[in-house]
């Protein structure tokens, strides 16, 4: 039962994506990118930070370049620390380079070749990268004013010390942070998905039980669904599977009612042309036989006509399954023209002038076309059957106050209906359904009428006449404004 239900979930054509993929394909790429942006946040900040560590180590020899060099002679000269040197350029595990010289360039002290510093003001101290024969380097550049002139010059001159350092250590200690940093956060990410796993299998966990309760249910059983132990999220699902078994459950028991009440309702007519047949048979009485078979055409009438009416109204309570793409445009005027040729015969016979009365324009309904014959034609034999001699039924189409509504009105001059009659008016099989051979106004006609206006999205309305008679009007929503136009296409 289980496999019948699940090939029963999908529609033909269709795969059903699971949840953990879905929230996969949401998830995963915003984790990726958090995980690049952080990537990137974090070689940026290790860059920096690593530029300074290093940075403190060049600004330490410059410090101490700067101590030792001295102007007594009257030029430069300078003692360099060559224990801080060899500690400096085993930290870098690289080359290490330095130059000293005058800002007017008379004075130059070691590596001659080192990149030419940018413009530095006295006191200033600058890093900066460059290469030097090939390699990267990183410079440490500082400059100060001299206390007094040298080789006979008019005015002090500024000293230019610089220290660079090839980065191959810094790069290697950035690569070693910034792996620490991809394994951290790659670990993360796959616990962060684990986690999501997990959380998604017990959240879904009641659903797969709710699944199974379904799974386990007979086909009749229409019974609540109970929400305990459901998601919150999940409990307004309940409820509307709750409303859909009710509606199913009213739907079956309305059905119930109508076979109930069809049998019942047929039940009389076969048993009286059956005993009239048994009679026919069992006379030898020509004249009988004939007055029989006479008795027996008004019976074959009521059971024909209740047979039909039986369909159109199962029709019309099914009316509402119907694809709406089979909905219509359906010209009122031309409907209610078909309608009185359909009765006209009936109308002569029963001397009662048929008349149609409707706007100039094109009033439009949006529909069924055949199911609202049905119920105008239904409005109209009611009222042929109601009227008197030389009585009148007009049939009326038009727009019903402000909102898209229209009203089909079939007015009569006969007797109308009590208050009583007009509060049961569409009731199927009511008490006194008899009256509808004599009035045509109560029992299945009626009830047709209300099952196909429901139908439609609107409602039978009955009243009686100021001057007497009655006015049966069905209202309906109005297609929109391009129905006229489809019409005309059409």
């Amino acid at each position: 039962m289980g496999a019948r239900a699940d090939e029963r979930s999908e529609p033909a054509g269709e795969t059903a994506r699971p949840l953990w993929l879905t929230l996969a394909l949401w998830t995963l790429p915003g984790l990726v990118f958090l995980l690049a942006a952080g990537l990137w946040l974090s070689a940026a900040s290790l860059h920096e930070l690593s530029d300074s560590a290093y940075d403190r180590s060049l600004a330490g020899a410059i410090r101490a370049i700067d101590l030792n060099v001295s102007t007594e002679s009257g030029g430069v000269g300078v003692e360099l620390p060559y224990p801080l040197f060899a500690s400096f350029q085993a930290t870098a595990s690289g080359e290490v380079y330095f130059r000293i010289s005058t800002d007017d360039g008379l004075v130059q002290i070691g590596d001659a070749l080192l990149p030419p510093p940018p413009p530095l003001a006295n006191g200033e101290m600058r890093f900066f990268d460059a290469t030097y024969f090939d390699h990267p380097i990183r410079v440490a550049v500082f400059k100060r004013a001299l206390d007094r002139p040298l080789y006979g010059a008019r005015a002090p001159q500024s000293i230019v010390i610089e220290v660079a350092e090839t980065t191959g250590s810094r790069e290697a200690f950035r690569r070693n942070l910034i792996r620490r940093a991809i394994s951290r956060d790659a670990v993360a990410v796959l616990v962060a998905a684990a986690l999501l796993a997990l959380g998604v299998r017990f959240a879904l966990a009641p659903l797969a039980a709710l699944k199974e309760r379904l799974d386990r249910r007979e086909p009749d059983d229409r019974s609540r669904l109970e929400g305990a132990g459901l998601p919150r999220e999940v409990r307004p699902l309940v409820g509307a599977v709750n409303d859909l078994l009710q509606r199913h459950r009213e739907q079956a028991e309305d059905q119930r009612r109508f076979i109930d009440d069809a049998s019942h309702q047929l039940k009389t007519p076969i048993a009286v042309l059956r005993s009239q047949v048994d009679f026919a048979l069992g006379t030898t009485d020509a004249e009988a036989t004939r007055r029989t078979l006479e008795a027996m055409r008004p019976v074959l009438d009521r059971a024909g006509r209740m047979t039909t009416q039986l369909l159109a109204l199962a029709r019309a309570q099914n009316a509402r399954l119907l694809d709406p793409a089979h909905e219509a445009a359906v010209d009122v005027g031309r409907l209610l023209r078909d309608v009185a040729r359909l009765h006209l015969t009936q109308a002569r016979r029963a001397r009662v002038d048929l008349e149609i009365e409707g706007p100039d324009e094109t009033v439009v309904a949006r529909g069924a076309e055949a199911l609202l014959f049905e119920a105008v034609s239904n409005l109209v034999d009611n009222a042929l059957r109601a009227s008197p001699h030389g009585g009148r039924v007009a049939l009326q189409a038009g727009p019903a106050g402000e909102g898209g509504w229209l009203r089909i009105e079939v007015v009569d001059e006969g007797p109308g209906m009590t208050q009583a009659q007009l509060n049961q008016a569409g009731e199927r099989f009511r008490d006194g359904a008899v009256g509808e051979e004599r009035s045509g106004r109560t029992g299945l006609g009626l009830s047709i009428v209300a099952a196909i206006a429901r139908a439609h999205g609107g409602e039978l309305d009955l009243s009686n006449g100021a001057a007497g008679g009655l006015r049966a009007a069905i209202r309906l929503p109005a297609s929109p404004l391009d129905g006229a136009a489809q019409l005309k296409a059409g």
